[in-house]
């Protein structure tokens, strides 16, 4: 595959579509980020975008939910583990979101997932960490990761680039995945389209097929 004309092609026998953190917790007006003044709205808007795209790709094409999840006694929680963190994602530890087992940690209900699909869950940014993700991915046969979801710069760039080290072809779905910012959104375009693989709008991706 090659960037450098945006045109690429794709093998539904060998790729699956990873869709990251679509949770109530991240999108809903009512889930923990919207509920501190966040617009999750921008986050939401790569809801429609999903379903359409989900709905296109070929049948028999797996496709894979992930959820990040943290205990409700913020034993695992981010907040405990580093010193040293970012001013933007500082809050109060034992203040979670997505807490295991609650209505902010489950996917939307317009992108619920099908008896088909699986469902990957994760404690940090990467996907691929300590988790089935690449066990799962290797048994199916999967050379290509189609990538959609939330938050841009954040898990879905993490998870992005650690498929790359692991010698999966990256695309980004671009119709499919917001970050907070759009400065953030732009670094992350920008990291995959010089580094780690190719960016394509959703009518791109459905013809790549």
């Amino acid at each position: 595959m090659s960037s450098s004309d945006n045109r690429f092609t794709l093998d539904a026998r060998t790729s699956a579509f990873l869709v990251i953190d679509m949770q109530n917790d991240f999108l809903d007006p009512g889930g923990y980020f919207g509920q501190r003044g966040l617009d999750v709205g921008r986050l939401a808007r790569a809801v429609n975008p999903i379903a359409t795209l989900r709905e296109a790709l070929p049948g028999g094409m797996r496709t894979v939910f992930t959820v990040q999840v943290y205990e409700p006694d913020g034993s695992d929680d981010l907040q405990r583990v580093h010193r040293l963190k970012p001013a933007r994602l500082t809050r109060s530890v034992g203040d979670v979101p997505a807490v295991r087992g609650s209505w902010g940690a489950q996917i939307v209900p317009a992108l619920a997932p099908r008896p088909q699909d699986v469902l990957v869950t994760k404690r940090r940014f990467d996907a691929f960490h300590q988790t089935d993700l690449e066990l799962l991915l290797r048994c199916w046969g999967v050379k290509t990761i189609v990538f959609a979801g939330v938050v841009a710069d954040v898990c879905v760039e993490t998870t992005l680039r650690a498929a790359y080290v692991r010698d999966f072809d990256v695309v980004l779905a671009r119709d499919c995945v917001e970050a907070w910012r759009d400065d953030d959104m732009g670094h992350t375009l920008a990291a995959v389209e010089s580094h780690f693989g190719v960016c394509g709008t959703n009518a791109q991706i459905i013809g790549a097929f």
